[in-house]
């Protein structure tokens, strides 16, 4: 008997080696399904649309497989050349040598088809076997399995102390550093979430847990410096929750306090969060936090925060909610009782900020064993 179309194989190459990047991942699932979870790096070029792919999978349950692919013939044959053509003009685009890796779900039909068909124009590209499916499973075991090979130092400190700002300047800077490079990930940007109860205002989107967990992945497969700096985050962010691996990592890293002024940090807060900006929904999040923070709060301390909000008096809202919420809550719960090795207070220049941290830490891995230690007393 003849071999059919789908029989024919494919060149492919495992998830693994597509999280190397030596290949552009071109993710041909519906839209709703790259929604769901994606390869960071990966670009959309859906074969079929979310209507479409419903379309196909009801013909597949009531008719079978060879009806199904026909009903998916009819439905991408109009803009065949058109789809084509596009990834054509991304293949071109890559520096020699570097291939289009094709991933579908399961490394099925879709990516199977894509390639047969991208070959049949002198368009080599090579499937990712298994799929979007498998790279999620090398994602979960490699976070799993993940130990730091670095020194690890661990920033503490209050609401708008500038951590995030400190690990911002740190990732400018880092490449040009002489002897210890820092290798700053900041979670919160990953998680889309600055961590506190207001964290998620001002933010571009909602992170679901799987692309998070992709993102972090990617962070931190392989070093990018001489020591890793992590905020020191709970065990999640906003809400996505962070690998056990990851905040086990933060528990045993070589705590620093960061400090700066209230003056300093609600300015910090203010530029961040910028209220100014901010649309109805914002508001509306603003007020409901505020609520849940008010269970906490003498009834006058909340009546004269939301009158200062109405007025505009943003600063007043900032220093009240640091001195009357976030800085107790913020002793209790990861300065008391934590033995810090060093004490930074950032001021207001990030940029300098950073110059000194590096000093700082230069000193600490000379100082510390650069064994992760299991927590602090």
């Amino acid at each position: 008997m003849g071999r059919t179309l789908t029989d024919l194989p494919v060149p492919s190459v495992s998830a693994a080696e597509a999280m190397e990047g030596g290949f552009q991942v071109v993710d041909v699932r519906s839209p709703t399904e790259f929604a769901d979870g994606r390869m960071p790096g990966a670009l959309n070029r859906p074969l079929l649309d979310d209507a479409q792919r419903v379309a196909v999978g009801t013909a597949y349950r009531r008719e079978g497989a060879p009806r199904a692919r026909l009903a998916a013939m009819e439905l991408v044959s109009p803009g065949l050349a058109q789809y084509l053509n596009g990834l054509a003009e991304i293949a071109r685009a890559q520096p020699r040598g570097r291939r289009l890796a094709i991933m579908c779900w399961r490394g099925g039909e879709r990516s199977r088809n894509v390639v047969l068909l991208l070959a049949l124009i002198g368009i080599h590209a090579v499937a990712v076997a298994g799929g979007y499916r498998a790279y999620r499973r090398e994602v979960v075991a490699a976070l799993a399995q993940w130990r730091p090979s670095v020194p690890v130092i661990t920033l503490y400190g209050p609401t708008g102390a500038g951590k995030s700002a400190l690990l911002r300047a740190l990732a400018s800077m880092a490449p040009g550093v002489r002897g210890p490079r820092p290798w700053p990930v900041d979670l919160e940007e990953l998680a889309l979430h600055r961590g506190s109860l207001l964290g998620g205002l001002n933010q571009p989107g909602e992170r679901r847990q799987k692309d998070f967990d992709a993102l972090v992945c990617d962070e931190l497969r392989h070093p990018r410096g001489d020591y890793l700096v992590l905020e020191g985050e709970g065990g999640k962010i906003g809400k996505v929750f962070l690998p056990t691996s990851v905040a086990e990592t933060i528990r045993g890293g070589m705590p620093v306090l960061v400090t700066a002024s209230v003056d300093d940090r609600a300015q910090r807060i203010l530029s961040e969060y910028g209220p100014e900006g901010w649309d109805r929904a914002d508001v509306e999040r603003f007020r409901h936090s505020l609520g849940l923070i008010a269970e906490r709060l003498p009834r006058e301390t909340v009546v004269s925060l939301e009158t200062a909000f109405d007025d505009g008096r943003f600063t007043d809202v900032v220093k009240g909610l640091l001195v009357e919420y976030y800085d107790p809550l913020y002793q209790r719960s990861s300065v008391e009782g934590r033995d810090f090795v060093l004490r930074f207070d950032t001021g207001p220049d990030p940029v300098q900020a950073a110059r000194r941290f590096v000093t700082a830490a230069k000193r600490l891995i000379r100082e510390v064993s650069p064994t992760p230690r299991a927590g602090h007393r």
